[in-house]
């Protein structure tokens, strides 16, 4: 068999840039991986991820058969079984807690998912559960959330490429989308693009801005509306938009008076003038793209109101479905796409057993508009306190919810109390080890996918390269045979068919879609003018009467952290350094990777950032390794002094879970030493998105005392 070129689009670890690359197969083993020059987004660009791709299928650490626990939950102890019994079991244990707590007993979750959320959607609708788990609260919900509600629209998504104005807004695409976004970035910024960054934290592209604003963490909010009132005050919004496409103005420009640009420096820390620089800029650019971080600006105690104060701002100045700023993006897949209307499971349940998800059933219905996976911060008190009914069952596909979300202590012990936990994943990790059955999945090299998520107005094949290792199967196979276990006549018998199935409204076949590489279609701009908005009034609703309806302000409003100097002084006179959590590195996505050896080199220790003049007064050394204590707990981390970052502010990466020492023995126990989990806050939740406040907390640094 000769040598064979592939085009695919790399998914190392879940990330969701999908660089395209080329893969180079002879006789049934992979020669390299490259980048495709010809790919829109990435055009040859890899990142050290993709390229450490033989070091994760090759890992001797690869779990490469079904396991079943043998002794105690946590203990680490399990023995290979075959798959007929691992499925079985699953297949019992899920009809049994059914029978005995009903279907929405079980929860489904994952992390990136690999591709795998229309098949899940479709197995909880099968079983009856509307219970499927995401981090959509932590990245990208709030902000879908806040601006759908004003526009229809979910402002993630800016045409970098084309803009007279790029704006990072606690983005940093350097380090977490670089084949995504960085080409576009430098296209426009070569063509005379002003830059904006806001960020706390002096990255790359901060350092290299028109207007770096460096505002004090979880105040994103209130500089939003000083920069709207700078905008209406000197008269620089869109006229002819606002009078034929908006609605609520007047009260809009009556709310922002309150944040003129000398109270917002007050709340923010950014001077009143720069504040005013930045908004003329954005303002008076022939079309602006505004970046918003899907991390940054949704893990904090108000994600709603800063996705529609954004969306506010960029509605005014004209820059909504036109080129160069926030287009409205169409998946060629259509509602049949990755997170598409179609696959949702409530859409598929009786209206009664859809009630049933857990946030339309505790405290957030806004879940009831929008066809989202739900947060896991409505999960663990179902799992602890059966409230508002008892979860019994989970399964979790590529998620190391231990370490990836907020306070780990809740979340270790929810986990615990579960009757039933499997688990899909490449390594053991801290989550795995508390399984009852762990299935071992295909690398992205090793099946057969498409890629549609946040791809524009493209749609990607991701085919099957090689045969995976051992007795690694596709996940969304795995889900046909449990299906076809557990008597679900509605569900895919194969994955083709399923890939088949998306593909339907393009009128392509999965074998088509691969003799092509991808498929685009044309980017359909202001088409609002035949169509209008997809809100009640077919126009941009600045004031919204459906979040009123539902208990929440009209308008979009700032609020102070749980925890901050200003409404928490008390607080600060013992821990008062503000603590932001989370900002990406290249090297990993999420806690992905980070047992992978040459990506260690790149990462080897979480490193708290600190200004050298904040260290110095508490004599501590760069390099050295502290104590990082909030009112929730202490961890351990290395020093790294950083000029850029604001002097009262510390950050700390997270997702880091292999221990200080790499030592194996370290997965269980070492990681509670230094994964920031331990500190965060997962009880002061935004009232509508239940986004997390892990941005914008209170700590102090100490020295170890040997």
């Amino acid at each position: 068999m000769g040598k064979t070129i592939l085009k695919s689009s790399c998914f190392e670890a879940g990330c969701h840039a999908r660089c395209g690359v080329l893969i180079e197969v002879e006789d049934g083993k992979i020669l390299s991986i490259k980048g495709n020059k010809e790919h829109p987004f990435s055009q040859g660009f890899m990142c050290p991820k993709g390229r450490a791709f033989r070091e994760v299928v090759d890992h001797p650490e690869r779990i490469t058969r079904p396991l079943m626990r043998t002794g105690e939950r946590g203990s680490g102890r399990f023995e290979p079984v075959s798959w007929d019994r691992a499925l079985d079991t699953i297949a019992e244990r899920l009809l049994e807690n059914r029978e005995k707590y009903g279907a929405e007993s079980l929860v489904f979750g994952a992390g990136t998912v690999r591709g795998n959320h229309p098949h899940i959607n479709r197995f909880l609708a099968n079983y009856g559960s509307p219970n499927f788990m995401s981090p959509i609260n932590m990245s990208g919900g709030p902000l879908i959330m806040g601006s759908a509600i004003i526009s229809g629209l979910g402002i993630i998504g800016p045409d970098y490429a084309n803009t007279d104005c790029v704006t990072l807004w606690g983005h940093n695409p350097d380090q977490s989308f670089p084949g995504l976004f960085m080409n576009a970035i430098k296209k426009a910024l070569r063509g005379g693009a002003k830059l904006i960054v806001v960020d706390p934290r002096g990255i790359r592209m901060a350092r290299k801005a028109d207007h770096w604003l460096q505002l004090r963490p979880g105040t994103d909010t209130a500089l939003a509306l000083g920069m709207i009132n700078v905008v209406i005050e000197n008269e620089l919004y869109d006229r002819d938009f606002v009078e034929n496409w908006t609605v609520g103005f007047k009260r809009l420009k009556e709310h922002v008076k309150a944040f003129h640009p000398e109270k917002c420096a007050e709340i923010t820390g950014v001077l009143a003038e720069d504040i005013k620089a930045a908004a003329i800029t954005f303002a008076t650019a022939a079309s602006a793209a505004l970046g918003p971080g899907m991390a940054s600006l949704c893990q904090q105690s108000n994600g709603l109101q800063i996705g529609r104060a954004l969306t506010c701002l960029v509605a005014i100045t004209g820059n909504l479905e036109i080129p160069g700023g926030m287009p409205k993006w169409e998946a060629p897949t259509g509602d049949y796409q990755h997170f598409g209307p179609h696959h949702d499971v409530c859409m598929n349940l009786p209206k009664e057993q859809a009630d049933k998800q857990l946030p339309r059933a505790t405290r957030f219905p806004l879940w009831n508009f929008m066809p989202l996976t739900i947060p896991c911060e409505t999960v663990w008190p179902a799992m602890l306190e059966g409230n508002p009914y008892w979860v019994k069952s989970c399964g979790l596909m590529a998620s190391n919810a231990m370490c990836a979300y907020g306070n780990s202590k809740m979340v270790k012990a929810a986990l615990s109390n579960l009757d039933f936990l499997f688990c899909t994943d490449f390594f053991h990790n801290p989550t795995t080890l508390l399984a009852d059955v762990i299935l071992p999945p295909a690398h992205w090299t090793e099946r057969d996918d498409i890629e549609d998520s946040i791809m524009q107005n493209h749609v990607f094949v991701c085919p099957k390269a090689v045969e995976p290792p051992g007795e690694c199967r596709n996940e969304k196979e795995v889900l046909s045979d449990l299906a076809q276990r557990m008597g679900f006549e509605d569900y895919w018998e194969t994955v083709e068919a399923s890939l088949d199935y998306r593909l339907k409204p393009i009128g392509l076949t999965y074998q088509k879609l691969k003799e092509m590489g991808w498929y685009s279609i044309p980017v359909r701009y202001k088409t609002y003018e035949k169509e209008g908005f997809l809100t009640g009034s077919k126009k941009v609703e600045l004031f919204s009467e459906l979040c009123e309806s539902m208990g929440y302000s009209g308008l979009p409003e700032f609020e102070e952290s749980f925890e901050s100097p200003i409404r928490t002084p008390d607080v600060a006179k013992e821990y008062p350094l503000i603590l932001s959590t989370g900002g990406r590195n290249v090297a990993n996505f999420h806690s992905s990777l980070r047992n992978i050896p040459s990506l260690r080199k790149i990462a080897p220790d979480p490193e708290l950032q600190i200004n050298p003049k904040t260290a110095q007064s508490l004599n501590i050394e760069d390099g050295e390794w502290v104590y990082v204590v909030t009112r929730r707990g202490r961890i351990e981390q290395k020093t790294r002094y950083f000029e850029y970052i604001r002097p009262n502010v510390v950050h700390i990466p997270h997702g880091y879970w292999y221990g200080k020492t790499d030592h194996p023995d370290d997965i269980m126990d070492g990681w509670q030493r230094i994964n920031v989990n331990q500190l965060t806050d997962n009880q002061h939740l935004c009232p509508a998105t239940a986004s997390v406040p892990t941005k914008a907390m209170l700590c102090r640094v100490e020295k170890i005392i040997n």
